[in-house]
């Protein structure tokens, strides 16, 4: 039989020639979740056997991410905001970026004192954002809405999963809703479609492009978020939308145009890259 190491380090090999860009990392992440153990175990356990069942499930794994195809829809599972949740190929996968929106949402609620919001997350996919806030803020109402049914069905399992009570609607943006919000969230697709095969091969051949592309110029959903914005957002409310770097400016004006919101604060994640735009609803 062959040992843990052993396989290990030939898996990692493997990966490095087929241009992975973390091969030790994805070779480490995909044993530990067949061999349903934490990563730092696997080298406690180095000289443990794989019996035929592990190795063949390994083999199948390591061919899957050899094709460049993510770790994440892979093992089925992504963590965000120190919560783990169900990803398929249905929705994106999470990314650490996107947990500043969080933290600027909560950072907003706990400044102007509202501990019962009622929450909107437009193009949820897997609920990361709706669910977060909802167990972030116990006493919030949480709405998620997405015109993807495959990937509000993800939603549900992560809501039931983390026990989270948070409505999806189907539906394109805000639908048919009839009611307004204290914060309105969205992480939109915002990738220009001239760009879309540009963008890496575990992106481009495996996310959704449905949740991807943000048409010609990439502002297609922000305009719409932003123009509908004032049915829905309460008089005093605000608007959180997370952006591409390089998009700042134009979505700031988008919101300036639309004649109800202060001047746009721009958000920036751990990079110092700009990654929000915050919108404070003045009349």
């Amino acid at each position: 039989m062959p040992r843990l190491l052993e396989i290990l380090n030939s898996a990692g090999e493997f990966l490095q020639k087929k241009g992975s860009p973390s091969p030790r990392l994805d070779a480490e992440v995909l044993l530990a979740n067949i061999l349903d153990m934490q990563r730092i175990e696997l080298y406690a356990n180095y000289d443990r056997p794989l019996d035929k069942r592990e190795l063949d499930l390994y083999r199948q794994a390591i061919a899957r991410r050899g094709k460049l195809e993510p770790v994440a829809y892979i093992v089925g599972h992504k963590e965000f905001f120190s919560r783990d949740f169900v990803v398929t190929s249905d929705v994106l996968i999470p990314r650490p970026d996107t947990e500043i929106i969080v933290e600027k949402v909560l950072g907003y609620l706990k400044s102007f004192n509202i501990d019962a919001p009622e929450i909107l997350d437009l193009c949820t996919g897997s609920g990361v954002l709706a669910i977060t806030l909802k167990l972030e803020v116990p006493n919030s109402r949480v709405v998620g809405t997405d015109i993807c049914e495959k990937a509000l069905k993800i939603a549900k399992i992560n809501a039931t999963k983390l026990d989270a009570n948070v409505d999806f609607i189907l539906g394109d943006l805000y639908g048919d809703l009839d009611r307004q919000f204290d914060v309105i969230v969205a992480n939109p697709p915002y990738i220009k479609a001239s760009e879309m095969d540009t963008l890496e091969p575990n992106v481009r051949l495996f996310e959704p492009k449905l949740a991807l592309d943000g048409g010609s110029d990439g502002l297609d959903y922000y305009k719409r978020i932003i123009k509908e914005s004032s049915r829905y957002l309460k008089q005093a409310g605000a608007l959180f939308l997370e952006i591409g770097d390089d998009q700042a400016a134009k979505v700031a004006e988008i919101g300036e145009e639309a004649g109800i919101f202060a001047p746009a604060m721009v958000v920036k994640d751990l990079a110092s890259k700009n990654r929000g735009i915050f919108l404070k609803r003045l009349k």
